[in-house]
């Protein structure tokens, strides 16, 4: 018999995301990646997303403890990916991309070094 293992608790079992999104813990503020996106895009035209991780309270960004990668998908197609180094550089992503159609949403996946990864979402809808 197999038991199911439980890692409710560890950030790096899954990809994390807010419990209650009107109500974050410190630790969901800072690892949250924020998308800004028109609430609709023409299809095939192309438009600027931008990421922001510690939008809503900032993210340590020293050696031991900063974000090293954002990505973005349209729903599961990745489209796009920003590496990072700690201090140095701020977590935020800014890019152009042109969708033919979309699902459901984009989603942005954030690395913390500490934390785990977490994952944001922005509903967007492709106009004919």
């Amino acid at each position: 018999m197999t038991t199911a293992i439980q890692c409710e608790h560890d950030l790096f079992c899954g990809v994390n995301t807010p419990r209650d999104i009107d109500n974050m813990t410190d630790l969901e503020k800072k690892h949250l990646p924020v998308i800004t996106v028109p609430k609709s895009v023409k299809k095939d035209e192309r438009f600027e997303v931008m990421i922001e991780v510690g939008k809503h309270m900032a993210h340590p960004n020293e050696p031991g403890h900063f974000i090293d990668f954002i990505e973005l998908y349209a729903d599961d197609t990745y489209l796009a990916r920003l590496d990072l180094t700690a201090q140095m550089t701020q977590p935020i992503m800014r890019t152009w991309v042109c969708l033919s159609h979309i699902h459901d949403s984009l989603r942005a996946f954030a690395h913390c070094n500490i934390h785990g990864t977490w994952e944001g979402r922005a509903k967007i809808e492709v106009l004919s």
